[in-house]
């Protein structure tokens, strides 16, 4: 319980030293406007603006001419960034804001950050953003009834918008005119089903059967919580003998994670397994576990990789995680929004919605033969990274004040490179040596598996109706389950 606690109380000091920087950058200003209440906006599905029905582009043509349509600035200009996250209380969320800063001063912008959690403070911390010269906003985990409004206020002041986990079947980038066209968000199906594999290969093999099951949000990043209940899904139907348990929701954070632990402990303590869906959730659930003497760790797997979980995985505390690099994604989407407000870059249509690729992390030798015992070494969705070297070459910057992540993010700016006579490099200077496929990315519109942004949006339509709630106990009602998906729905191992 000593090492949970003292990671918590670092968690906070963090999110009171980061807050309290925000909140100084986006100190007291005049708004662009006072709002009318995003409950309407939202319900009215489409923003009035008159840049509402944007062009979409298709060709390299098209891409260019509208990148010079929409720009808002000239190239090296010295203007405002924006990063607003619904809290800084989970290591991802640290990283992703870090990373950020990083490549905004890289790029010699003005960072500017802050934390919201209702729809009001969304609003006006955007409008006071925008007030204070940024011309370029990124929003970590917005809620959708925001979208429609601030993307008209975005419109209307030649703001450009980018989101992580910012989409579902409804609500989408270029749906709200012209300025919020990138969502960056992994296919967290496919972050699950290699480790749960894995968990579930060890779980066979040492004869156990009773896999405590942790899902993440009804009401946050639900565009995640479907994708990773359907990969769920997809690793069970190898390994019918597991029975799902508990189901609770973690929240995506310790403090949720160790509520639905204890909720769980108090229905049953004969797990033998333990899925959850992010790390800083399952962590907290470990706790509580571990304090009713009910000790799962070895046989635990979830995703993100962050510190705090690699750290046990060396221990032997935990199997296995599932990660994009974080700190890589973060500053990539600076870099993207720069070249669209200098007129360097625009989006074609199926470059809309994006996904980091992904690398597994356990301790070497363990996973490798889980890997091949249970034949997931054969999807070439599966990679594994050095573990260690992550910890100590990335990871572990983000206890620092100012962390210094081993990226160039001006690498990944065409405009920059340009300015700067650079060489463009998809890696951020950063190799493929700690994260063989994660410091990289695609576009999943563009994958086999959906050939159009339509078949994804869907695909991701037909989840939140089917896995936003999966609390099935058995593979036999699961079956059953299936029987009812859609064929949008789409169920295959392959994401290529």
């Amino acid at each position: 319980m000593k090492k949970e606690e003292k990671s918590k109380k670092f968690t906070r000091r963090q999110v009171l030293k980061m807050a309290g920087a925000a909140a100084a950058g986006i100190a007291a200003s005049s708004v662009v406007r006072r709002l009318g209440g995003p409950s309407k906006a939202f319900a009215e599905s489409k923003p009035k603006s008159k840049e509402a029905a944007p062009e979409f582009a298709t060709t390299e043509a098209g891409r260019k001419e509208l990148a010079q349509k929409y720009k808002n600035a000239k190239p090296g200009e010295k203007f405002g960034f924006g990063h607003i996250t619904w809290h800084l209380a989970q290591e991802y969320a640290i990283m992703n804001y870090q990373s950020q800063q990083e490549a905004a001063e890289q790029l010699g912008l003005n960072f500017m950050g802050a934390v919201a959690t209702t729809d009001s403070e969304w609003l006006e911390t955007a409008e006071s953003m925008i007030a204070k010269g940024a011309k370029g906003l990124h929003l970590n985990v917005p809620p959708m009834s925001i979208m429609p409004e601030l993307c008209r206020i975005c419109d209307e002041n030649k703001v450009f918008l980018s989101t992580n986990f910012g989409y579902t079947g409804d609500v989408f980038p270029g749906d709200y005119g012209p300025r919020w066209v990138i969502d960056n968000t992994p296919l967290s199906a496919e972050q699950t089903y290699p480790p749960l594999t894995l968990l579930m290969e060890k779980m066979r093999q040492n004869g156990k059967t009773k896999l405590l099951h942790h899902q993440a949000s009804k009401t946050a990043a639900t565009v995640s919580t479907v994708y990773i209940n359907l990969g769920v899904f997809m690793a069970w139907k190898n390994y019918p003998e597991m029975k799902l348990l508990g189901h609770q929701y973690g929240e995506w954070g310790y403090e949720g994670g160790r509520k639905a632990g204890e909720a769980c402990l108090a229905e049953r303590k004969d797990y033998e397994g333990f899925w959850g869906a992010n790390d800083s959730q399952t962590t907290g659930a470990l706790s509580a576990l571990k304090d009713a003497g009910v000790n799962i760790g070895p046989f635990t797997a979830s995703r993100d990789m962050e510190l705090t979980t690699a750290q046990e995985i060396l221990k032997g505390n935990f199997l296995v995680t599932s990660g994009f690099a974080i700190p890589y994604f973060g500053g990539r989407t600076v870099s993207m929004l720069y070249d669209m407000c200098v007129g360097a870059w625009y989006p074609l249509r199926d470059e809309m919605i994006q996904a980091g690729r992904l690398d597994c992390y356990g301790r070497p030798g363990e996973i490798e033969k889980l890997a091949e015992a249970s034949g997931i070494n054969k999807n070439p969705s599966f990679s594994i990274g050095p573990t260690k070297d992550n910890i100590d070459k990335i990871l572990i910057h983000f206890k620092e004040d100012k962390p210094q992540y081993p990226y160039d993010f001006r690498l990944l700016s065409l405009s920059k490179c340009e300015e700067l006579g650079l060489k463009y490099d998809r890696h951020a200077g950063g190799g493929t040596v700690l994260a063989p496929l994660s410091h990289n990315y695609y576009f999943p519109a563009k994958l086999k598996k959906f050939g159009s942004l339509d078949a994804v949006r869907k695909h991701v339509g037909a989840l939140h109706k089917y896995f936003l709630d999966f609390h099935i106990d058995t593979w036999k009602e699961a079956e059953e389950y299936a029987k009812q998906f859609p064929p949008e729905l789409k169920t295959a191992t392959d994401w290529q």
